[in-house]
């Protein structure tokens, strides 16, 4: 082995183990457990030494103790403080890692111009096979998985399909002409506005079972249960309409039990240890599958979206039972981000009374003749822009995953077939390198300073290439709405002896983190002069 010798390297794997130095230690140890001890390391040298000498174009691995296991316990446990810890064991220069997370071997991208890269390559990377296990995950059969991601014909009724595209992949499209700028953003958005117009009203709250009212006429709530209440219900509203709340009234109750479970989804936990996440999806499965049993003609006002994916599946053949397995994760998606961002978005104003005057003044002139211009919140804020960004920086805790389906070489590593790929979003927001030595803090102002940072490569709050969200755009607009209508109408101060709530890091989630459990800080919320008359209407030009 050149310059390194075995017997040194031998030598040093006994010095890193103080459980091992003190098995040598004990002269009474038996001879079977030497010989393990003598195979373990003799196994990890082969793993961690040899073996990476032989291939050193392969991504470094961060060593373990246990074979198999690997580190499958930290990464449940916390994957951001493992992704840091390898990152720096292994020279800490953002080069491909590899870590081994109960059998499987992922690898690790944290430099932007290798994320970049992956983006790029549609061919050798895949995301289809992720979204398949999840499919399957989640309740889809065999025959409806098949039937999304067979080649549909170029001549069909409803969406054009001129690349013969499986539905799995023209689904994008149908979600991108739904959520980009147009026509039906814009009545998503006067959905939201209407729907948050109703529900941010003092008596509408006090009679939430979550809701305390106090001797002035205010409320006390917690935050993140009435963020998350009221975002699920407009989210709902504005894909089915008022529909499915009759069919099923606790419906976004039950997707909320849901949503705080489904990390058991991503973990692809068995189901006999996941039974409330499983029990709470087919609770949203069979309210769907009863709405989508009605004639569409009489479900009253649905997105334009709903109709179409509807019209697709059903032209691929796909049964009612799995069109509302599917479309659970649609509401899935539609929800679990924008509850949770304008939660964090709420409470770091909360926490700084300052910036949240600013806002307040910054978004009043966005209410004009008694109705809200999204327009002027997209276009003439921009510190809400600033604040908006600073807060998905903080919050973003997901990761884009690939399936490597043939060698592929990015960074000068070769990522080998078979594995996974993860670009975890946290390690690229809070690289000191791009965002300052600050980038701990939570500094609107940086954007303010460096605009070039929104086209950094190191920015992915919401993904990147073919897989970049496409509901970045309404995400952004609904919560400005929620943020513009609840600073004009409430005064809100968090209850004394409150704590900043921190981030559930150790739970992987589609987008935005959750709160550690027990952390939901109580918010008091009081009535602001006459703006409480404002009432919601279409949006002002």
């Amino acid at each position: 082995m050149s310059s390194y010798n075995v017997v040194d390297a031998l030598e040093k794997e006994l010095s890193r183990s103080a459980l091992l130095k003190g098995a040598f230690d004990n002269s009474t140890i038996s001879v079977p457990a030497l010989l393990l001890i003598g195979l373990l390391l003799s196994w990890r040298l082969w793993r961690f030494t040899i073996t990476p000498w032989l291939h050193p174009d392969d991504p470094k691995e961060l060593p373990y103790w246990i074979p198999i296991l690997g580190h499958l316990l930290p990464f449940f446990n916390n994957s951001g403080v493992l992704l840091t810890k390898a990152r720096r064991t292994l020279r800490n220069n953002r080069e491909p890692f590899a870590i081994t997370v109960g059998g499987s071997t992922i690898y690790v991208l944290t430099m932007p111009k290798d994320v970049a890269e992956a983006y790029r390559n549609t061919t050798s990377l895949s995301f289809d096979i992720f979204v398949q296990v999840m499919m399957r995950n989640l309740g889809s059969s065999a025959q409806s998985v098949k039937a999304m991601f067979s080649p549909m014909p170029t001549e069909k009724d409803g969406f054009p399909n001129p690349h013969e595209k499986p539905l799995g992949r023209l689904a994008r499209e149908l979600h991108t002409t739904q959520l980009y700028p147009g026509e039906h953003l814009s009545l998503l958005d006067d959905k939201f506005i209407e729907s948050f117009g109703h529900q941010l009203d003092l008596e509408k709250m006090a009679e939430t079972d979550y809701a305390a009212r106090d001797e002035k006429g205010g409320v006390t709530v917690p935050l993140l249960k009435w963020s998350s209440d009221v975002f699920t219900r407009a989210g709902q509203v504005a894909y089915f309409g008022d529909l499915l709340g009759v069919i099923d009234p606790n419906l976004t109750w039950t997707f909320l039990e849901f949503d705080d479970l489904s990390w058991q989804v991503l973990f692809q936990y068995p189901r006999i240890v996941s039974r409330r996440m499983h029990a709470a999806r087919e609770r949203l499965t069979v309210a769907l599958e009863k709405y989508f049993s009605i004639p569409a003609e009489d479900r009253g006002e649905q997105a334009w979206f709903t109709h179409a994916m509807e019209h697709e599946m059903r032209t691929v053949g796909i049964s009612t039972h799995d069109i509302a397995t599917m479309m659970t994760t649609i509401y899935w998606g539609i929800n679990t981000n924008t509850r949770k961002a304008s939660f964090w978005m709420l409470a770091y104003l909360i926490e700084n009374p300052q910036l949240l005057a600013r806002i307040r003044r910054e978004t009043e002139p966005a209410f004009k003749a008694g109705a809200l211009s999204v327009d002027y919140l997209k276009d003439s804020c921009p510190l809400l822009d600033d604040v908006w960004n600073e807060t998905l920086r903080h919050s973003a805790y997901s990761a884009s995953v690939r399936h490597v389906t043939e060698d592929t070489v990015i960074g000068g590593k070769t990522l080998r077939k078979g594995n996974r790929l993860m670009i975890p979003y946290r390690q690229l927001h809070f690289d000191e390198g791009v965002f300052g030595e600050d980038a701990q803090n939570f500094e609107p102002a940086r954007f303010e300073k460096n605009p070039k940072l929104l086209r950094s490569a190191s920015w992915r709050p919401f993904g990147g290439g073919i897989t970049m969200c496409p509901g970045r755009y309404v995400a952004k607009e609904s919560v400005a709405i929620f943020i513009a209508i609840a600073l004009r109408r409430f005064n809100m101060e968090f209850v004394k002896g409150q704590v900043f709530p921190q981030g559930a890091e150790g739970t992987p989630v589609l987008g935005i983190m959750n709160i550690q459990d027990g952390q939901d800080p109580l918010v008091k919320i009081s009535r602001r002069g006459s703006h409480e008359s404002w009432s919601p209407a279409p949006q002002a030009n």
